[in-house]
């Protein structure tokens, strides 16, 4: 706009500066009409090349517009694929999460002391920790941990003598604390199902093994920090 302003103030000068200095001169009519001419053919000039300014300005401002609208493109496009990225992270365990859920607490009961009872009943094993775990995704949990080692579908459980190895890295000794994210009342329902977790909660009942938990509005759960053990797959290439 500020080109064709120019261009637009260039004319009038121009114009009037000639018309001025025709006004000013007394001439022969065969001068008159020369410099008419040339006036005329000067108006012409400015006003062809005032059309072509005009032209210029509108192609470079739909230039402007074809590149803000593919850059308005480019980063939806961006948005896109990073809610996507943030979606499957956070599916894998790699970020830190938020929200409400239930506290599962669990700690070993009292050792009978009777030589004929071998079954260690009053202790938790990790077979206990892996059934609240499967349970608890199968009722909607979105992330969970165990003593602030966040689950996810690689996760392994085994001994390490008296404690419980999970990821492959790290030990647990009790009382243990689960973490789930999800919604409260669905997830409660769950672990309060009288037909799960029967063989756990008759050994509560038993030993006083200790299984309970608590509903809450926000908790949170950290991201997953070990490595994925994988055996089989292999990259192509």
């Amino acid at each position: 706009m500020t080109v064709l302003a120019s261009v637009s103030l260039a004319t009038f000068l121009v114009t009037g500066l000639a018309a001025t200095q025709f006004r000013s001169q007394p001439l022969a009519s065969s001068n008159r009409l020369a410099r008419d001419e040339a006036l005329r053919q000067s108006v012409n000039q400015l006003s062809d090349q005032n059309r072509a300014l005009k032209a210029r300005v509108q192609a470079l401002q739909a230039q402007v517009k074809a590149g803000e609208d593919e850059s308005a493109r480019r980063s939806s496009a961006v948005q896109q694929v990073k809610a996507l990225l943030d979606e499957q992270r956070a599916i894998a365990g790699l970020l830190a999460l938020h929200g409400p859920g239930l506290t599962i607490l669990l700690h070993d009961g009292v050792d009978p002391n009777d030589p004929a009872d071998r079954s260690l009943g009053w202790t938790v094993h990790y077979q206990d920790l892996q059934d609240i775990i499967s349970l608890l995704w199968a009722n909607g949990a979105e992330a969970v941990a165990v003593n602030g080692q966040r689950i996810v579908p690689t996760t392994s459980f085994h001994y390490a003598g008296v404690n419980i190895l999970i990821n492959n890295a790290n030990r647990l000794t009790g009382p243990y604390t689960v973490t789930a994210l999800g919604d409260p009342s669905t997830l409660a329902n769950g672990l309060g199902d009288p037909d799960q977790l029967a063989e756990l909660k008759s050994r509560s009942r038993i030993y006083g093994l200790g299984l309970s938990w608590l509903r809450s509005t926000r908790l949170s759960v950290p991201a997953y920090d070990a490595t994925f053990l994988v055996k089989n797959a292999q990259p192509l290439g």
